[in-house]
């Protein structure tokens, strides 16, 4: 652990007040700094410091790591990263709250079948740049010139 981060005895509030976790998860305590691997997709959070009574005793601002970020899924439980649920209202927009079996934050792989087939009409993508413009006589890749560089 670096100098710059509090002390383990430090991270317990006695009075109300705000502790800056530094590069220290502010759920699980792990290490988010640079090199650590939980860099890159840390995010920016806080979180209230409870007694055994429940009473707010104080505040954590730190960082969460992509562990503790996580949304459970409604189908399957396990966690789903920032960004990469699908919602009911992705899918059918303000025609319906939640799913047919009451979930509302999926994974893509829990899709139903029929979820799966709204998913793909709603997010087809259209053809690629490569498709678009694979012959077109401007593009330099088809100039014979620079066929040389192809590997």
């Amino acid at each position: 652990m670096c100098k710059c981060q509090p002390k383990k005895k430090d991270w317990i509030v006695p009075d109300f007040m705000t502790v800056d976790m530094g590069d220290v998860c502010i759920e699980c305590e792990r290490d988010t700094s640079f090199g650590s691997g939980y860099f890159v997709n840390r995010l920016p959070a806080d979180r209230m410091v409870e007694d055994d009574d429940g009473n707010e005793t104080g505040q954590r601002i730190g960082y969460l790591c992509t562990k503790c970020s996580q949304i459970p899924c409604d189908r399957c439980g396990e966690g789903i990263y920032i960004d990469e649920d699908v919602t009911c209202y992705d899918l059918y927009g303000h025609e319906k709250g939640e799913f047919d079996d009451g979930a509302y934050r999926v994974h893509e792989h829990c899709l139903t079948k029929e979820e799966k087939k709204k998913y793909d009409e709603v997010y087809a993508e259209d053809e690629s740049d490569y498709e678009k413009y694979k012959n077109d006589p401007r593009n330099l890749a088809n100039d014979p010139r620079f066929k040389h560089l192809e590997g």
